[in-house]
């Protein structure tokens, strides 16, 4: 029962009869002030626990409906992970800004995708969601254009949906492959489709002027502006200005032609420095794919700058040349203290929604706490969440889907179970190492299983699932030569190995079983 100023009948419906949840609301600075990061929010909240004649009582104070919707969402998941110690939770997030963008190339998302993401990223605490499919025509090619009526109303269905899980929604449009900084007709079209967007609700929006031909293509811009920078300067400002003067409450992020480097170069130092301190800057750090992001590289750009960098994390976007490789690991290599020094992390995710979602809910984690993050705490929450009963049956799969720049470790599950199989070799056990081998396959058989059946999930994952169940064939005859190595077992074996390397599909490299082989067995 949840006694509240505002309804959630969701968690009515979650908590049930025997928790009492009492919701009241305060405009303290105990509640609106974060002593941590010296910033009022609305997203702090006090959570009280304690247990009475058998009862769950929970009493949360709050600034508002947002932080009381928080609040619910983390006593949601202590309840659901078994974590509801009494005592009190005094809870505020440490990064501003939380979100993810669908920024990739490929086919966009659904609307029943985007709902599924965002309404699970809302009840991790993230606060913000970034519109930008490169693959939306009137995204990117038809910026000038203004939205059919139907795809219009779609899009206000993600608007509303975002305000109902207190997530900002911002619109980015990119007009950088066509636009003429110099003609007025071009900023009008520019305006006039921005109006658009605003009559259905959006407040907040993104330039976006990436990925585009560094010099200027039209010699009217070029007699007007003589570099690119120039007229990137330019058009920011005016943009800006006139989305002031259309409501002085909306936002402007920037993302810069240059996006990754070390902050002090040419063109990302002259356009920070030379745009209002109140716009956003999108940053993906030293690479366009950062293995790590740290304070001292966010100090460095906003040196250069003049602006705390909003990182466009390119994690786990699989598009382009990473098309074969499966980004489902969570987040590291991302300073604790990063959040002094950022306005936040917006992930770009993967074409795969489902598959996106867990490396998100590892963000969400990050991003709320990251002086308390533990990736692999994180992880297999986010596998618990989105896959559900089968969650150890699926680890044993995403275990080798450690493929990107982030270069955690792969396969330790896998390498820890069959350290011990080398060992039991090595003492002249065979048949204990074989047993302990088969112990392994077995749960690698019951995983085949679970992603043989038709969820998104596992749809999703179907390029490289087919790879896997090519790998527990080559483990299966594997231990048939380990008892029997005839040269038909060996030349069977040899033949899976083969045919494993020729899909293209990324598992991680403890997977390509070659060199595997020879220093396990000698074959």
């Amino acid at each position: 029962m949840i006694s509240s100023f505002v309804t959630f009948s969701y968690f009515e419906e979650f908590f049930g009869a025997d928790v009492q949840i009492n919701i009241r609301k305060s405009d303290t600075r105990r509640v609106c002030y974060c002593e941590k990061t010296h910033r009022v929010t609305d997203e702090k909240y006090i959570l009280g626990i304690s247990h009475k004649d058998g009862m769950l009582c929970a009493d949360i104070e709050c600034s508002g409906e947002k932080s009381a919707f928080y609040a619910l969402c983390d006593l949601k998941k202590r309840v659901e992970n078994g974590d509801i110690a009494d005592g009190e939770y005094v809870c505020a997030p440490l990064f501003a800004k939380r979100g993810y963008i669908e920024g990739f190339y490929g086919t966009p998302w659904t609307y029943e995708q985007r709902r599924s993401v965002m309404s699970l990223m809302a009840l991790n605490r993230m606060n913000c969601v970034y519109y930008a499919p490169k693959d939306d025509a009137y995204h990117r090619d038809l910026w000038r254009d203004l939205y059919p009526e139907e795809d219009l109303l779609n899009l206000k269905r993600l608007v509303d949906l975002a305000n109902d899980n207190y997530m900002e929604f911002t619109f980015c449009i990119a007009p950088g492959l066509s636009m003429k900084y110099s003609s007025a007709e071009e900023f009008e079209a520019l305006m006039k489709k921005t109006g658009q967007l605003y009559s259905i609700g959006i407040r907040s929006f993104g330039l976006l002027l990436d990925d585009i031909d560094e010099e200027l293509f039209y010699e009217e811009d070029k007699a007007l502006y003589s570099e690119t920078v120039n007229a990137h300067i330019d058009l920011v400002a005016k943009y800006h200005s006139a989305l002031l003067a259309l409501d002085s409450e909306n936002k402007l992020t920037v993302c810069p032609t240059l996006y990754n480097g070390i902050g002090n170069e040419y063109y990302i130092s002259k356009l920070g420095k030379n745009i209002s301190p109140r716009i956003s800057l999108f940053w993906t750090g030293r690479d366009i794919c950062s293995r790590e992001l740290t304070s001292r590289e966010a100090r460095d750009f906003i040196e250069g700058t003049g602006h705390k960098p909003l990182y466009w994390d390119n994690y786990p976007v699989n598009d382009m040349a990473m098309f074969n490789e499966m980004h489902i690991s969570p987040i590291i290599n991302r300073d604790s203290d990063l959040w002094k020094y950022s306005e936040g992390i917006i992930s770009n995710c993967m074409e795969y929604a489902e598959c996106s979602k867990i490396p998100l809910i590892t963000f969400a984690d990050y991003l709320w706490d990251s002086e308390n993050y533990n990736p692999e705490k994180s992880w297999e929450n986010a596998i618990r969440q989105v896959v559900g009963e089968d969650a150890e049956r699926f680890i044993i799969f995403a275990d080798h889907l450690y493929t990107s720049c982030l270069k955690d470790e792969p396969s330790r599950r896998m390498k820890k179970h069959f350290a011990g199989v080398l060992a039991l070799i090595k003492k002249g056990e065979v048949e204990k190492a074989v047993a302990l081998a088969d112990e392994y396959i077995a749960k690698m058989n019951d995983t085949r299983e679970y992603l043989k059946k038709d969820l998104p999930i596992c749809n999703e994952l179907s390029k490289w699932s087919e790879k896997f169940f090519v790998a527990i064939d080559m483990f299966e005859k594997l231990m048939e030569v380990l008892k029997n190595k005839t040269e038909e077992n060996t030349n069977a074996l040899y033949a899976i190995i083969d045919k494993y390397d020729s899909m293209p599909a990324k598992l991680t490299e403890e997977m390509n079983i070659k060199l595997f082989l020879g220093i396990m067995f000698g074959i």
